[in-house]
């Protein structure tokens, strides 16, 4: 990092309630995701946090498809707007993070970003929105705008989305418009750096760089990280709760955590921050800085949007009756083994094994073909089993599987100044 960044970086003022061991209720078994229309340009942006880093070719943190689609060309870093070489218009982009609250009852909009007619907004919020309410963006002149396109996640009461607004004029105030809230926020002129690498210390592998920004805040450190992928969508960062591996890999013996280590070989590691959901790149290590500080990352989790195994059709089996399938799916390297499936009541239970590679492992992966399903791992089998309710599988069912999620090992070794 130049001395000018890092000046720029470290005059930024951060709050002492950063709320970052909020607990948003995990619950990865019933974690959702609601989906809208994804017809997106290639150059679509959105800023996430409250600092933001814009680069052509680099992946983010995000909600699978959606945001991969929504910001493959952004990264984020907390409280500063940063384009780097970037020459398809000008980006503004939202500052610092907003906040309102009323009765209990809160919305934070963590990012904001525009580029020409579209506009990105990032929140969190407990707000209960109702199945049928939209978020309503309100331009300067009153002009409302619906979301073209959108994500959403959570656990608990809370939950996080991001929203694609494609809007008129050269306005830079808006407001966000859920029920009785309305959020005023302004978009700034974002500034300029040369080269992703100049941001900070990195390490390089697999095809994958990651920047680590450090920030001290007394008896604590933030550490933001940013990537750039080939060929690979990084869509998290090595963090165990947001792990799925139980599912398909349950006996993986590998380190589930980044954490930093000093030079007596002491190790630090995160906290879990307020803003928790796949959507994540700043974390916070209760340790004081020091020099010889590296920080280990033991994998990442990578997404391949565009593989999809061949669509098998299945004949539901008689009540306590057990039909051997024994087929192979090819999901890219990976091998999903269907090997039977047999009723059991009112649910349908298909059993499958997946293979896993030297370096990577299978950590989730979406099922079609059928609307509704629970998956576990069956320890007495050995078997990933699938299950579906009887009246979704009516007589014969399809299904497939596409979109894997890995995790990537490597050697993401981070050493700071």
């Amino acid at each position: 990092m130049t001395d000018r960044l890092k000046d720029m970086l470290n005059s930024i003022p951060l709050p002492d309630d950063l709320d970052e061991n909020i607990n948003l209720g995990f619950e990865r078994g019933r974690e959702c995701y609601d989906i809208k229309k994804i017809k997106l340009k290639r150059r679509l942006i959105a800023a996430v946090a409250s600092f933001v880093i814009i680069i052509s070719s680099i992946s983010i943190i995000g909600l699978e498809r959606v945001e991969a689609a929504l910001k493959q060309m952004l990264q984020y870093v907390p409280g500063y707007n940063i384009l780097v070489d970037k020459d398809e218009g000008i980006v503004l982009a939202l500052k610092e993070k907003v906040y309102q609250e009323k009765d209990g009852i809160f919305v934070r909009i963590t990012a904001a970003s525009k580029l020409d007619n579209d506009l990105s907004v990032t929140l969190e919020s407990n707000y209960d929105l109702m199945a049928d309410e939209e978020i309503l963006l309100k331009d300067e002149k009153d002009n409302v705008f619906t979301p073209k396109s959108w994500g959403k996640a959570g656990g608990g009461e809370f939950w996080q989305g991001d929203y694609l607004f494609e809007i008129e004029g050269e306005n830079r105030d808006y407001s966000l418009v859920l029920g009785d809230f309305e959020v005023p926020f302004s978009l700034e002129n974002t500034k300029e750096v040369e080269d992703f690498l100049q941001l900070g210390p990195y390490a390089q592998d697999k095809g994958i760089s990651i920047v680590a920004i450090k920030k001290p805040m007394g008896d604590k450190i933030m550490i933001s990280l940013l990537n750039r992928s080939e060929e690979k969508i990084v869509v998290d960062y090595p963090f165990e709760e947001n792990l799925s591996t139980s599912v398909w890999n349950p006996t993986l013996k590998i380190e589930k955590n980044m954490y930093l280590i000093d030079e007596e070989g002491n190790k630090t590691y995160p906290t879990i921050p307020s803003s928790f959901g796949n959507l994540m790149s700043d974390f916070y290590f209760h340790t004081a800085d020091k020099e010889g500080l590296k920080l280990v990352l033991p994998y990442v989790k990578v997404n391949y949007p565009n593989l999809k195994t061949e669509k098998i059709k299945i004949q539901t089996p008689k009540d306590g009756e057990i039909k051997s399938i024994d087929r192979t799916l090819n999901l890219g390297e990976f091998r999903i083994n269907v090997i039977d499936v047999r009723k059991d009541g009112d649910e349908i239970i298909i059993s499958l094994k997946a293979n896993s590679l030297d370096d990577e492992t299978l950590d989730n992966v979406r099922i079609g073909g059928i609307s509704g399903y629970g998956i576990w791992f069956n320890i007495d089998t050995g078997y990933t089993e699938l299950f579906i309710d009887k009246e979704e599988a009516g007589n014969s069912f399809t299904i497939y599987f596409e979109s894997p999620t890995t995790l990537l090992l490597g050697n993401w070794e981070i050493e700071f100044d």
